[in-house]
């Protein structure tokens, strides 16, 4: 297996992207070019292969082929599906242990959003509830300085109010330099907020939709346009 790796400061993804687990295959031949700006949502069943595309993309796993553009991998921070890591961690130590290495961290910014949501920065890890524990990482993602933001299942977990902090704090802080892409089952509730999306399915990734094409041409939603979609038996 081999992977290129090419610098393109405006464009952010890779082409022709190859991922298998011995006889497994995960993605296909994937390919994704976004602009380094807005919001970017990636929809797909279980097991599509959502998780491995943006592991690949975060550069976690270079074991793939293809050609992946990037500027540069400390400019990439990745929210993954996986438990926050030492649980027997207060959440303000976590919050210092990324300070160290991450260089425009919003430290201050995190724990304003932490008091608003009343999560005690001097709590345990361990003593956080699942989906308060998602909303640290959420945190510590979105503020984490990084020009490229990738979100993998954000509001899994979250109960309401968190879920409308998560969905404000996307349209704030997105801007024309920057970049968030979002894999999601939660399709309703991000419809307004993401500008396109892809779809993946059998590991292969669909053209960009744009999402008011989408709604113009088709009249459907785009939670609509891609249930049709993905239920396709030749797409």
């Amino acid at each position: 297996m081999s992977c290129e790796k090419v610098l393109n400061e405006n464009v952010f993804g890779g082409t022709l992207l190859y991922k298998s687990y011995g006889k497994k295959e995960v993605l296909r031949y994937a390919e994704l070019n976004v602009a380094k700006n807005g919001i970017v949502g990636i929809f797909g069943l279980n097991g599509s292969g959502k998780t491995t595309l943006l592991r690949i993309l975060s550069g976690l796993d270079g074991a793939f082929q293809g050609t992946l553009y990037k500027t540069d991998f400390e400019d990439v921070a990745y929210m993954s599906v996986d438990s926050l890591h030492s649980p027997e961690m207060r959440v303000k130590d976590l919050i210092n242990f990324y300070d160290t290495f991450l260089e425009n961290q919003r430290t201050e910014k995190i724990y304003v959003e932490l008091q608003a949501a009343r999560i005690n920065p001097n709590a345990f890890l361990l003593s956080l509830s699942t989906g308060m524990r998602q909303y640290v990482k959420f945190l510590l993602t979105v503020y984490s300085g990084a020009s490229v933001c990738l979100f993998d299942e954000p509001l899994s977990n979250l109960d309401v109010n968190l879920r409308e902090r998560v969905k404000k704090t996307l349209i704030m802080e997105i801007n024309e330099e920057k970049l968030f892409i979002v894999t999601t089952h939660e399709i309703k509730e991000f419809e307004q907020l993401i500008d396109g999306f892809f779809i993946l399915k059998n590991g292969k990734l669909s053209t960009y939709y744009d999402c008011e094409e989408v709604v113009e041409m088709t009249g459907k939603s785009v939670g609509e346009f891609y249930k049709e979609k993905v239920n396709e038996k030749n797409y």
